[in-house]
């Protein structure tokens, strides 16, 4: 396949890219915080959704051929439609849930309030924060490319000095002042407007990283950098800690957060398209392929909650990170994604729309 500008191929590698981040998100939602492999998945795993956004901006330049507005429009279909669908399931799910258990009408109701709050302030149920910040992300980066010189750069040293200042002074301070419903309600718009300015600055980085590689040919040479990113990546993330971009905790060092996502995510697309020669990965590709509703369904309608205590309760989960710990999460996984893989032909054959897809129309 070619990688000349203009494409609109799919590339598996960017696929099975996409696919390595969506189970490094569920396996993070399976394990407890803390862990090695944790911190080490944790400090690209987000990052490398954004990151492959600006790469496929840059590989495609489709967006040049719009104005800002259809630009917006386009992807708010296949972003916040579903954002939007997800969410009125699930919303939906739980007052069902609520009145099987057989709790009391104000306690459904304020349930219902609060997660109708979360979503139209794009806080997010669970998971699907995630969507409408890479709609912000994408937007706030569509609105700087076209900007003069000036204001790219102005907009490039702005994210730096915002992402410090929300995440070691102004979150923190936030939630000093205020507590309980107060903070709720005056954090939620505000930390998604903040994960969409994290997510432009990696949609940049992914941006320009697709130039910067470009007309290297040698795909031994992107096997080996891939390769030694990927094993820095799991060094340098230990020493700045754990990464939770969903609340703004970007480890100890915000030099250190920004240079790991978009190591792991420049490695990840490296090493994926060099082992794109040897073998078809699959299954990568297909969840890379499926990851808005992997994003969307795996937390939010309690099969993860499912599959955990079911493995609890035939086998045993350990309580200390090691191999076996690992393996154990990792059969958890394997369960989960199976029941995925249902949810998926569910959505894609009843509902395309929860995948920013218009209805088919019947073949006669």
């Amino acid at each position: 396949m070619s990688d000349s500008v203009g494409t609109t191929e799919r590339k598996k590698y960017l696929d099975a890219a996409k696919g390595w981040g969506i189970l490094m998100v569920v396996f993070g939602h399976i394990t407890k915080l803390g862990n090695p492999i944790d911190i080490w998945f944790g400090a690209y795993k987000l990052a490398v959704f954004y990151f492959v956004s600006g790469y496929l901006l840059a590989m495609r330049q489709s967006f040049r051929k719009m104005s800002t507005g259809e630009y917006i429009k386009k992807h708010a279909k296949s972003l916040l439609i579903p954002y939007f669908g997800y969410s009125a399931f699930v919303m939906i799910y739980n007052v069902i849930v609520g009145i099987m258990k057989w709790k009391s009408t104000t306690d459904i109701v304020k349930r219902f309030l609060l997660q109708a709050y979360m979503t139209f302030s794009f806080r997010g149920i669970s998971a699907l924060w995630f969507l409408p910040t890479l709609f912000l992300a994408q937007v706030l980066f569509i609105f700087v490319i076209k900007s003069r010189k000036e204001l790219k750069v102005l907009a490039a040293v702005g994210t730096a000095v915002f992402t410090w200042y929300a995440s070691v002074y102004f979150f923190p301070m936030l939630k000093q002042m205020y507590e309980g419903s107060t903070y709720k309600i005056i954090s939620y718009p505000l930390l998604a407007l903040s994960k969409g300015i994290v997510g432009f600055g990696f949609v940049g980085m992914g941006y320009l990283f697709y130039f910067a590689v470009l007309h290297i040919k040698q795909k031994h040479l992107k096997g080996i950098v891939g390769i030694v990113a990927s094993i820095a990546i799991y060094l340098l993330a230990q020493r700045n800690g754990g990464v939770d971009l969903n609340l703004m905790g970007l480890g100890k060092s915000q030099i250190m957060f920004w240079f790991n996502g978009a190591l792991g995510s420049a490695g990840t697309i490296l090493l994926f398209e060099y082992l794109e020669n040897w073998c078809k990965m699959e299954f990568l590709s297909f969840c890379g392929k499926n990851s808005l509703i992997i994003m969307a369904t795996h937390g939010t309608l309690g099969f993860k909650g499912l599959v955990i205590n079911g493995w609890k309760s035939m086998y045993t989960l350990s309580n200390v990170a090691g191999l076996r710990y690992y393996l154990e999460c990792t059969g958890i996984l394997a369960e989960l994604m199976l029941i995925e893989c249902g949810v998926i032909a569910v959505v894609k054959n009843c509902f395309p729309w929860l995948e920013g897809k218009p209805f088919r129309k019947k073949e006669r």
